[in-house]
């Protein structure tokens, strides 16, 4: 009697499992924007997606010129971008903002190749005379962003600008082809 109990309890046994792993639903990630999950291979998103940078152009500060740009992520692969620069020597003053869109095609933002179109917008005023000047451009290179937030980017490109319109008299030297170099410090968040 013992043996045909302890049969029906391993075969209930059995069918109890059965019943347990073929009845519950199968495991599926559910993972979006706001993902935090430390077992990643990917060390670019241990804290989070990253939303927001903020650079600047130290190269422009030796020189004497103010340019900082901001950058909001738009998806896995792009940004938009906006850039003020400021300059005044002496008697000639130029601002100016650049809006664009830094591309990373391989769908980490903030780190690894990015194209980076863009265009441009600018006053210049010496003398009392002035331009305004407007531009298309961009610039391709290498962004590396670490895991604590500090990135550095360094590209290269060109760019087409034209003034607009100028005041009456000597005119300034602004239209055609001109190089871009793009070299930025920050940190993304």
């Amino acid at each position: 009697m013992k043996g045909r109990s302890e049969g029906r309890c391993a075969g209930l046994g059995v069918l109890l499992g059965l019943a347990v792993v073929l009845g519950r639903k199968p495991a599926i990630a559910a993972e979006g924007r706001a993902d935090r999950e430390t077992d990643h291979v990917d060390a670019f998103d241990d804290g989070g997606p990253r939303t927001f940078g903020l650079l600047l152009n130290p190269g422009a500060l030796v020189l004497g010129t103010f340019a900082a740009e901001g950058d909001f992520v738009l998806g896995e692969a792009a940004a938009f971008s906006v850039e003020a620069d400021w300059i005044s020597t002496g008697s000639m003053a130029a601002y100016g903002v650049t809006a664009g869109v830094p591309l990373y095609p391989w769908r980490v933002v903030f780190h690894g190749l990015y194209v980076h179109p863009r265009v441009m917008l600018a006053r210049a005023t010496d003398d009392g005379l002035s331009a305004d000047v407007v531009g298309i451009g961009g610039t391709l290179g290498w962004q590396q962003t670490w895991r604590f937030g500090l990135t550095l980017r360094l590209g290269g490109g060109a760019a087409y600008e034209v003034a607009l319109a100028q005041t009456a008299g000597r005119s300034f030297s602004v239209t055609g082809v001109r190089p871009l170099v793009d070299g930025a410090i920050g940190w993304v968040f």
